[in-house]
């Protein structure tokens, strides 16, 4: 496959990267500084940009089979980010003809699906802004024309892969998750319709 990759330089990014190139797809790296994708291949492209580039971001999603989205924010600030990053990525899908995207959201944006220790005290006390804005990017996402899945993961962890993770409808059944496992099952979403319009909570075992 064809796969585009959003959030390359970022943890879960350059794991997505790493994993679908060593299981033979070729892979688009999209990142805001081009530097920080530290892994060299054949059949990568890098591309650097802004997600307000529209030119760019055509040029980067064109021909591919799908999207993969691991964008990040490190601000606890108001934003929009991640929100209006996805929209103008998914304005470029649509304009180019690509339908798939599997995008990594977080447990807890459903509100009472990841606890009510994480979410009736963390989220309001910590990650108010930074949630407020992945329920932006999942409304946006679900209301458009797209293939989607978006997926929920507990907290993420360095851990090594396991390939062994919970996929659950509604409430993950247990706190951590490795990122490296994130990254197998976005990459298996790519091609598998099984989850599309849903949205999936990934946990460990």
């Amino acid at each position: 496959m064809n796969i585009c990759v959003f959030g390359a330089s970022g943890r879960t990014g350059l794991l997505i990267v790493f994993q679908a190139l060593h299981q033979g797809h070729r892979v688009t790296a999209f990142a805001r500084n081009a530097a920080k994708v530290t892994i060299r291949h054949q059949n990568l492209t890098v591309i650097e940009g802004e997600l307000n580039d529209f030119d760019t971001l055509k040029r980067a999603v064109e021909g591919h089979d799908a999207v993969l989205c691991a964008l990040g924010v490190d601000s606890r600030k108001p934003g929009t980010v991640l929100s209006e990053g996805t929209r103008s990525i998914i304005r470029a899908m649509e304009a180019t003809g690509v339908k798939r995207l599997v995008c990594m959201s977080s447990a807890g944006i459903l509100g009472n699906d990841a606890g009510f220790w994480f979410g009736k005290v963390i989220v309001p006390l910590f990650l108010k802004h930074v949630f407020a804005d992945k329920r932006r990017q999942a409304e946006i996402i679900r209301n458009s024309t797209l293939e989607w899945v978006i997926v929920r993961p507990v907290g993420l962890t360095d851990s090594p892969k396991t390939g062994s993770y919970k996929i659950n409808p509604g409430i993950p059944t247990s706190h951590t998750v490795p990122r490296s496992d994130v990254a197998d099952f976005m990459i298996k979403c790519a091609a598998d319709k099984k989850y599309d319009g849903s949205m999936p909570a990934l946990s460990g075992r």
